[in-house]
C-alpha cells in the first residue's frame, strides 16, 4: 500500500500531539517510566484511527469537489448557450425518458405530462415577468416548467401562487436529468468567482494553523519541566494541543 507524503506528515502530527497530550495526562496519576510507556501505545492507537479518519475525509472532499467542478462547468456551459441548443439538448433527455416530445412555444410540450418545458439560463436572474410570459404560454388545462441554474426566493414566492401550474426546476435538477442520461455539455469557458477571498474569521480555523498550535503545545509542555508552576504551563499546553488536533482533523484546508 503506498502512504503518501502528506499523510506520513499527518502521522508524525498525531504521534507527536497524541503523545504529548496523553502524557500530561497519565502522567498526573502514575510514575514517569510507565506514564512515557503508556503515552506512546495511546499515541499509537490514536494516530492509526487519525489516518482513517483523515483519508476517509480527503477521499469525501476530492469527490465532493470533483463533483462540484463538473457541475458548475455544465451551468457555465448552459448559460452560455443560445436557447435553440438548450432546447436540442433537453429534447434529447426527455425522449430518453421516455416521454414523446414537441417543440412549440418557446419550449418542449411533454405530451405524457401535459406540461410545456421553458428554459431560462443565462447570465442574467430569473424574473416575475420571465414567469408571466412563461405563464401566458399555456393553455388552462396544461402547467409549465422553467428550467434555470437559480431561482431567488421572490420568484419562488411569486411562481407558488399561480396554483401549481409554474413549476420551477433548478440547476441540480437539470444537472441530475442531463447527467442520467450522458448529456452533459461540453465546457468551453470557466469563470473563477470574483468572491473566493472573504475577510472574515474562518483563518483561525485554518488547517495550517494546526502545525503552529501543535508547537506552542510541546513548547509549554516543556517548559513545565523548569517552571516552578507547573499546572500553568501544563493546561494552557493541553488546551493548544487539543486545538491543534481540532484544526488537523476537522479544520478548513488553505484557500
Amino acid at each position: 500500500m503506498k502512504i503518501s507524503l502528506s499523510t506520513a506528515l499527518d502521522a508524525v502530527f498525531y504521534l507527536l500531539a497524541g503523545f504529548a497530550l496523553s502524557f500530561i495526562v497519565i502522567n498526573y496519576f502514575l510514575p514517569r517510566p510507565a506514564s512515557y510507556v503508556l503515552a506512546a501505545t495511546f499515541a499509537i492507537i490514536f494516530t492509526l484511527f487519525a489516518v482513517k479518519i483523515s483519508l476517509d475525509k480527503k477521499r469525501k472532499n476530492f469527490s465532493s469537489e470533483k463533483k462540484e467542478k463538473i457541475y458548475g462547468g455544465a451551468m457555465n456551459a448552459l448559460n452560455l448557450m443560445d436557447e435553440k441548443t438548450v432546447i436540442e439538448l433537453f429534447d434529447k433527455a426527455f425522449k430518453k425518458e421516455g416521454y414523446s416530445t414537441e417543440k412549440k412555444s418557446g419550449g418542449i410540450f411533454i405530451c405524457e405530462k401535459n406540461t410545456t418545458a421553458f428554459f431560462k439560463f443565462g447570465f442574467d436572474k430569473v424574473t416575475k415577468t420571465d414567469v408571466v410570459k412563461c405563464f401566458n404560454k399555456i393553455t388552462k388545462t396544461r402547467k409549465a416548467e422553467i428550467y434555470a441554474e437559480t431561482f431567488s426566493e421572490e420568484v419562488k414566492d411569486f411562481a407558488a401562487r399561480f396554483g401549481g401550474k409554474i413549476i420551477l426546476k433548478d440547476g441540480k435538477t437539470a444537472f441530475a436529468l442531463l447527467e442520467k442520461h450522458a448529456l452533459l455539455p461540453e465546457v468551453n469557458a470557466s469563470f473563477d468567482s470574483a468572491e473566493k477571498k472573504k475577510l472574515d474569521f474562518s483563518r483561525l480555523l485554518n488547517k495550517k494553523r494546526a502545525k503552529s498550535y501543535l508547537a506552542f503545545g510541546l513548547l509549554f509542555t516543556l517548559l513545565s519541566y523548569f517552571a516552578p508552576i507547573k499546572g500553568y504551563y501544563l493546561v494552557f499546553g493541553a488546551a493548544f494541543l487539543v486545538l491543534s488536533l481540532i484544526l488537523r482533523l476537522f479544520g478548513k484546508p488553505a484557500a
